[in-house]
């Protein structure tokens, strides 16, 4: 059996994680976690340098990737393949969230003429698991596992207005928020406020924080026993919709809509 370096049995230990932890898994993982919009196609040093894997494990990842035929390779670069999303598949298959929540996404869209998705928390990010396009989908296209951050989008804070303060805070206390456009919050104090003003008003409105051009309305997700599971949301080019009348506009048809989804969400 091969035995783990030093370095990474020291990275393991201060985890937490156990003896049954596979450190080949993981790795092969954050190889997948490598690609996106931006490195479609990546040489073997390109994912080494991008996951801080030495190039010997970044190899066998892609090469078992490849045997797997969730990676092809042309000789120079890697990419990944169709079948991967298999393993996006699994997750959607087997989360009624995403099953039950995509026609309500459709019926919004279609009722409020915008495009209209559903996402998760996960750490810092909310991950899209159902979204409906209308209007312009070159700019505005969301697409199931598109990530995009927690803070400053109004899917994330819907969701994160259900959280208990003291975890609202210790979310907040490791929080490293990033200028996305010149209207982006990230003052702390003032993300806190807003969030609770959203758990107030029962809704998240986002003026152009996360790309210039347009802004979003969200409301969250609650399951049959009031659990907020996720957050659905409206998004529109400013020029469809001024700010001010924005959630009058959009707000009556995504609530009506979200609602009918609670008894439905076991």
């Amino acid at each position: 059996m091969a035995r783990l370096r030093a370095e990474d049995a020291e990275k393991r230990a201060a985890s937490g994680h156990g003896p049954d932890f596979l450190e080949a898994f993981a790795r092969g993982l954050r190889v997948i976690g490598a690609f996106g919009r931006e490195k479609k196609h990546m040489t073997l040093s390109d994912v080494a340098r991008a996951t801080d894997l030495p190039k010997p494990s970044v190899r066998r990842a892609l090469y078992t990737l490849t045997c797997l035929g969730l990676a092809e390779n042309d000789g120079r670069s890697f990419r990944l393949t169709p079948r991967i999303m298999e393993l996006a598949s699994a997750y959607l298959g087997s989360n009624m969230v995403s099953t039950v929540v995509q026609p309500a996404c459709e019926s919004i869209a279609d009722r409020t003429e915008q495009s209209c998705f559903a996402a998760v928390l996960d750490g810092y990010d909310i991950v899209m698991i159902a979204h409906s396009l209308h209007g312009r989908p070159d700019v505005l296209a969301p697409t199931i596992g598109l990530r995009r951050p927690a803070f400053n989008t109004a899917a994330g804070r819907a969701i994160l207005s259900q959280v208990p303060d003291k975890v609202l805070d210790a979310w907040l206390d490791k929080l490293e928020p990033k200028v996305m456009t010149d209207f982006t919050v990230t003052d702390k104090k003032a993300l806190r406020a807003e969030i609770l003003q959203v758990r107030k008003q029962g809704y998240a409105i986002t003026a152009q924080e996360m790309r210039r051009g347009y802004h979003a309305v969200a409301v969250p997700l609650r399951r049959y026993d009031g659990a907020t599971i996720a957050a659905v949301c409206v998004a529109a080019w400013v020029e469809d919709s001024a700010v001010g009348s924005f959630a009058e506009k959009y707000l009556s048809a995504l609530k009506e809509e979200v609602e009918a989804l609670q008894p439905q969400l076991l």
